[in-house]
């Protein structure tokens, strides 16, 4: 009746001598295995891979009786020759009279499906971390039920963080790390996603680089799992290190909005902080300047030596204003500066110390003021809420033209 019963048995059995020969095997093992049944044949032999010196080196051990058990996840052979996973538990069997060790008893069941499976979840996830990586898009993973953030290699690298160091994973961690002007701006949407009211998300955010200074992210992130009552359980997202694209998107920019050679705002740009004063209540003026007699310098010293000039020109009015102010090169020769927050001696001085330094220039190895009547004719206007650009520009315009008319070098303000 026993020998009924293990033969019907779902897993494979067999048993072998001390000797590792095989005396028996049940059906469930004749339909999956085919081990050597030579008489002489130990189950050590042709029944494992060769190269699996584990197995072997487990399996002597408990014929040898140095070990009564044994289990473990190996080739064996197969019908036709193939080898198959299998799961194997080894024990031995003794004698109840003697209590010494007569049989070895081998348990195995198949496990071949579960490793193709495996195998192929395996080279699907590392061809997607392949993908990943050469993409160099850092994977996160954040889990609702615990808070805590799962946070791959490449998330680490382009952090600067070693792979092998423990990060706190926590969600607020990380949002601790965001820049300060971007963390308020991006909580509500990072709040939105845990509690499913927004799904497919896109930020872009600085992040503090583990040696101080910030890089720009670009993070993509989805809710994948749910419970039943709806709530977000996971969300799974990628970052992408944008710093480069944010440098080159500045230039562009700065390009947009500048004068090339003096680097100062271009009209376009002056009139927009123009337009912005007007329709505050700051009390603030618009200096126009014209260069006195500019022309002999590219005559006589060409045109490299102007383009120093008015670099130098350039130079000397960002010197001269503060951050809140603006000044812009609007013209060949000409050039406007708006000034914030300030009064009409304030803005006298300015212009008057801005006059003497444009002056003062040095053009190659002959001062500017060297050279007949140059200088700077200077023309400010105050602002009002009833002008708009072209009429205080126009106005401070002809301040300056006044200012030339008086003699050149001088400086007109008009009431």
């Amino acid at each position: 009746m026993l020998r009924k019963i293990v033969d019907r048995a779902a897993i494979g059995m067999a048993v072998t001598g001390m000797d590792g020969v095989v005396v028996y095997t049940n059906s469930a093992f004749e339909r999956e295995f085919a081990p050597d049944r030579s008489t002489s044949a130990s189950i050590l032999h042709g029944f494992f891979d060769p190269r699996d010196l584990d197995v072997i080196s487990a399996l002597s051990n408990v014929f040898e009786g140095r070990n009564e058990g044994y289990d473990g996840e190996h080739l064996c052979r197969g019908h036709g020759g193939k080898m198959i996973w299998a799961l194997i538990a080894v024990s031995v069997l003794k004698s109840d009279t003697t209590g010494e060790p007569i049989y070895v008893i081998v348990q195995v069941g198949s496990i071949d499906r579960r490793k193709q499976v495996e195998s192929a979840l395996a080279e699907s996830e590392s061809r997607w971390h392949f993908a990943l990586e050469a993409a160099r898009q850092g994977v996160w993973d954040h889990n609702a039920r615990t808070g805590r953030m799962f946070y791959s290699p490449m998330w680490r690298t382009m952090r600067g963080i070693p792979h092998d160091e423990a990060v706190d994973d926590d969600q607020e961690a990380w949002l601790e790390r965001v820049h300060p002007d971007d963390r308020d701006r991006i909580r509500p949407n990072v709040s939105r996603q845990n509690k499913g009211e927004q799904g497919y998300d896109i930020l872009e955010y600085r992040e503090r680089h583990r040696d101080g200074h910030y890089i720009w992210i670009l993070s993509r992130g989805k809710p994948v799992e749910w419970d039943e009552d709806g709530k977000v359980l996971r969300t799974v997202g990628t970052d992408t290190d944008i710093t480069h694209l944010k440098k080159i998107e500045a230039r562009l920019a700065h390009a947009a909005s500048h004068d090339s050679l003096t680097q100062l705002v271009n009209r376009p740009a002056f009139q927009t902080s123009v337009e912005t004063a007007l329709a505050g209540l700051a009390s603030s003026y618009l200096v126009f300047l014209d260069l006195d007699h500019f022309k002999p310098i590219n005559d006589a010293l060409g045109h490299a030596a102007g383009d120093n000039v008015l670099v130098e020109v350039g130079r000397v009015l960002r010197h001269y204003i503060l951050p809140t102010d603006a000044a812009a090169r609007i013209g060949g020769d000409e050039f406007a500066v708006l000034l914030n927050h300030t009064d009409k001696t304030k803005v006298y001085e300015i212009a008057k110390t801005v006059s003497d330094a444009i002056r003062s220039i040095t053009v190659g190895q002959v001062p500017a003021g060297d050279l007949p009547t140059f200088g700077v004719s200077v023309g400010i206007v105050g602002l009002s809420s009833e002008m708009d650009f072209g009429t205080a520009l126009a106005r401070a315009d002809a301040a300056c033209y006044a200012a030339k008319r008086a003699g050149r070098g001088r400086i007109v303000m008009l009431d």
